[in-house]
């Protein structure tokens, strides 16, 4: 995982209707590698959770890639979530804030 302190997001309709939050590729490294469990804690709630991926053509069937997420259900489109560290070693404090 990198130094970086947190990720924050605003959540779209996709993500909210879907139950996930997007993760962007180039903010990867703030997060425990692909499939590596970790705890997200939310207003008392704690869950393991995991980085996943799913296959996309978005940019057309010649470009194939993957986009990353983590499942988490009952958000709403914009939301805005915040995901800090509470130490290099802990996985994590998940923030939503309206």
């Amino acid at each position: 995982m990198s130094l970086e302190k947190s990720y924050s997001r605003k959540i779209s309709s996709k993500e909210s209707e879907n139950g996930f939050i997007f993760v962007l590729k180039d903010k990867l490294s703030f997060f425990p590698p692909l499939g590596e469990v970790f705890t997200l804690k939310f207003e008392g709630l704690t869950c393991n959770v995991q980085l996943e991926a799913y296959p996309c053509v978005c940019r057309g069937p010649d470009k194939p890639h993957e986009h990353y997420f983590i499942p988490w259900n009952n958000l709403q489109t914009g939301d805005k979530v915040e995901i800090k560290k509470k130490s290099i070693q802990s996985s994590g404090i998940f923030f939503k804030n309206n």
